[in-house]
């Protein structure tokens, strides 16, 4: 057997335990890992290039420490350097919350809202929290009408709005509306008077999920970002305390030949851990005023995102 061929079966049989014991999957994150250490030393040209025989002593050398990081449950993410997220390229870096695809982008309601609501002098006012790298923020402001809306993301984390910023900096090209992150607690005061919606992935694991969490997971993400008190409900209702104090109620419209997303502008658009989470957020919603609420379910089927208008 070819030397670079025994290298090859030896590095899939490192990866095979973070890899579920499924070869097919070990041998794609193998070749992903390979794509980086040729991108790296040859450009993005290299990527033509498919056998590991046509690695240099160097590149292997490279090759075979990433795959002994992934091996210790590095999250592939972090050793890769980048996520796709909503047709944009993001930058990851540890301990910033990996992005994961998303229904609060992926099912972009606000879209035609901002189309016919807003203008350059009267942008739509978003406000995103728990930014984490800045994803969320920077889908919107690609994929929403150019010049009719002005997104300001918050976190708690000064190395999440470090990545954010860099994020920013990075895509800047691909973005059509004004994009600003700031580190602050959402439990402290917002000093900005008003939004028109407010938009959330916080955190919402139990601390009797996280302390099953896997490794790849818990032991390189920022806990913060991951898990929450109160049934991992506190951060969302605190951020449901501040939509109810920082947007404006929609006006009434009985039109019922519209559904819901038709007919109102939604106020908060946050995920959520699951069905188990809904009753206590649904009160909260009703309890501050929220009128309608929706449910959206993942590709999964289960309840994930939380619609207040």
């Amino acid at each position: 057997m070819p030397r670079w061929t025994v290298q090859q079966t030896q590095w899939i049989r490192q990866l095979l335990p973070v890899c579920d014991h499924d070869a097919h999957l070990a041998q794609r994150q193998l070749a992903w890992l390979k794509e980086k250490v040729l991108a790296d030393h040859r450009g993005s040209s290299a990527l033509e290039s498919r056998l590991i025989s046509h690695l240099s002593v160097a590149e292997c050398n490279q090759l075979d420490e990433h795959v002994k990081e992934r091996a210790n449950n590095k999250p592939l993410q972090y050793i890769l350097g980048t996520q796709p997220f909503c047709d944009l390229e993001i930058v990851t870096r540890p301990p910033v919350l990996i992005p994961r695809q998303c229904k609060i982008t992926s099912k972009n309601i606000l879209k035609p809202h901002a189309a016919a609501r807003y203008s350059k002098e009267n942008p739509l006012r978003v406000l995103d929290v728990c930014t984490g790298s800045g994803c969320i923020a920077l889908a919107m402001s690609a994929h929403l009408p150019a010049a009719r809306a002005s997104i300001l993301g918050l976190d708690i984390g000064s190395e999440a709005i470090d990545l954010a910023r860099h994020n920013l900096k990075v895509l800047d090209d691909e973005l059509q509306n004004p994009v600003e992150f700031r580190q602050q607690d959402i439990f402290d005061p917002v000093k900005e008077p008003f939004f028109d919606v407010v938009v959330s992935n916080p955190p919402y694991i139990t601390t009797e999920e996280y302390a099953v969490l896997d490794a790849d997971v818990k032991d390189w993400e920022d806990e913060r970002a991951l898990v929450a008190l109160e049934d991992g409900t506190r951060v969302h209702k605190r951020i449901i305390e501040v939509v109810s104090a920082h947007t404006k109620p929609n006006d009434s419209n009985n039109d019922k030949n519209k559904n819901i997303e038709e007919r109102e502008f939604p106020r908060l658009i946050m995920e959520m851990g699951g069905s188990h989470q809904v009753d206590a957020l649904s009160y909260s919603l009703e309890k501050h005023g929220f009128r309608n609420i929706s449910v959206w379910k993942d590709l999964a089927d289960k309840d994930r995102v939380i619609v207040g208008y």
